[in-house]
């Protein structure tokens, strides 16, 4: 937990840019690393410690998209925001500046909103994780108690999931000073949780994990060359990187490392790794959204989610995952040690572990989109892992007009500073191991091409939907067809259930 003191800290701030400044004055070109402001553009030769190459500083220009807030003073309020205890290195808050970009902008995100609406932050992380009944109840109880313990909330998507289906939070869209057609929220995502004139739950810049959980693949660069594949990127950028490409890429490469006999994920090479949550991925990945809404605007189960071409989708993957050793499930969920220790060409997992556990690595990487299913698919699409952050006001909330005002300028803020400092900084410049200019345009790719699935946010309380797909590529049971045939009635029965709550 923390409390901010606005003044006191307005006061560092001022005094480390000031100490900031002379270090540079005086430093050389053989200094060691130092931190990038946000409104300036570093190279990958900088990251990569070539000193010749050189800082480029834009000139100063005015935002392209402003905050449409008025004049808000809420007189020092004291607010309460209930966190989880996240993935990501920081994503609510932190103690203090070290010298980590990404850390930094989000402590100076914080102070700005204070400064801007005269509030008092306080964030509170409680653990969860999905299905976290803990978490959950202390939603409930101050619903119940009715005592304003949280001004908003921020959890993990599948949590937020279960509390929206029993109906725990404010309807957003009646709330005034929320702006959903700004870019700073995910469009994607209030789109498809817009149910009825109800929206929930929101995510965008406010959440870090919404752009860090995206899914996708990395590769192993000394694998390709060693196999003569060629460039992932190369592929992505041309429109090129289709399943049959992949496939044809992984082919050919598993390795019997330990000479037993038999593939083993603890010590075999392989040309693709996953595990069953990264499986998740396959289906919205390949644009197979669950749920939508029909022509009345009511949700039911998406006809594109139960048609042929899904079919076809898990036949296609499900042979290329079972039929040969050039593949692997990693048995323990979110295990990167196949890929740390450079046996896999292929491995899946969402892209924020870029500046975590893939560091220092023996090999150059890579980080990819899935890949188009088939010549229908004209654009790549990526969705989040389930582990990022939405966000909330729940039904006890003291004041959800200031609730939202504050919601909204932090989301602000993330667009100016934050998810840049993530994108231009950390991913695209300071664990750019590989074709910096491509990889600049793939991490562009992904980012404009997220996807959400509120089958899939709200799973656990629509009878398994979306699990529908990647059971049936995990079991290899052949019985996909059959399966959705079986549960189309109890789903739509099941999302009719909550519509009816929505309609009450």
């Amino acid at each position: 937990m923390k409390t901010y003191s606005r003044k006191l800290m307005t006061a560092l701030l001022a005094a480390l840019m000031l100490a900031s400044s002379m270090v540079t004055a005086c430093s050389d070109s053989s200094s060691s690393e130092t931190t990038v402001p946000t409104n300036e553009v570093t190279t990958a030769a900088d990251a990569s410690g070539d000193t010749a190459a050189e800082e480029t500083v834009p000139e100063e220009t005015e935002p392209q998209y402003a905050l449409g807030l008025p004049e808000l003073d809420y007189q020092g309020a004291a607010v309460t925001v209930l966190g989880w205890q996240h993935y990501e290195d920081v994503e609510f808050d932190t103690e203090e500046l070290n010298g980590e970009i990404v850390n930094d902008a989000i402590f100076q995100r914080n102070l700005d909103v204070e400064e801007n609406l005269n509030v008092t932050l306080t964030f509170l992380e409680e653990g969860g994780r999905s299905g976290d009944s803990n978490w959950m109840a202390l939603i409930r109880n101050a619903n119940s108690a009715g005592d304003g313990s949280y001004d908003f909330v921020a959890g993990h998507s599948n949590n937020i999931g279960s509390l929206t289906y029993s109906i725990q939070f404010q309807n957003m869209l009646e709330q005034e000073h929320f702006d959903f057609a700004a870019p700073w929220w995910r469009e994607a995502l209030t789109e498809k949780a817009t149910v009825m004139g109800n929206l929930f739950f929101a995510t965008g810049d406010i959440a870090p994990s919404s752009i860090g959980r995206s899914q996708g693949m990395f590769f192993n660069s000394k694998l390709l060359e060693d196999y003569n594949l060629e460039n992932p990127y190369e592929l992505v950028v041309s429109g090129d990187w289709t399943f049959d490409k992949f496939t044809e890429m992984c082919t050919g490469t598993y390795v019997d490392l330990n000479s037993n006999g038999q593939a083993d994920e603890k010590a075999d090479q392989f040309g693709f790794a996953i595990d069953g949550v990264q499986v998740q991925a396959i289906g919205l990945c390949s644009g197979f959204v669950s749920l939508e809404a029909d022509e009345t605007g009511k949700l039911c189960l998406s006809e594109n989610y139960i048609s042929e071409r899904a079919v076809n989708l898990v036949d296609r993957w499900s042979a290329f995952m079972h039929a040969s050793n050039d593949t692997t499930f990693i048995a323990a969920i979110d295990d990167t040690t196949i890929f740390k220790e450079g046996r896999s060409v292929f491995y899946a997992f969402p892209m924020a572990i870029i500046s975590s556990e893939l560091r220092d690595l023996d090999f150059d990487l890579g980080f990819v989109p899935f890949p188009k299913i088939d010549e229908q698919q004209e654009d790549y699409v990526v969705c989040t892992s389930n582990a990022y952050s939405l966000w909330a006001i729940p039904l006890s909330a003291k004041d959800p007009a200031m609730s939202a005002a504050i919601m909204e300028n932090m989301a602000y803020e993330g667009f100016l500073n934050v998810i840049p400092a993530i994108f231009e900084t950390s991913y695209k410049v300071k664990y750019n191991t590989t074709d910096s200019q491509l990889q600049s345009q793939v991490f562009d790719i992904v980012r404009g091409s997220l996807i959400f699935d509120i089958g899939r946010i709200m799973n656990s309380s629509f009878s398994n939907v979306f699990g529908l797909i990647p059971d049936a590529i995990n079991s290899n049971s052949g019985q996909f067809a059959s399966k959705v045939a079986s549960s189309k009635k109890p789903i739509n029965k099941t999302v009719e259930k909550w519509m009816e709550k929505l309609e009450g």
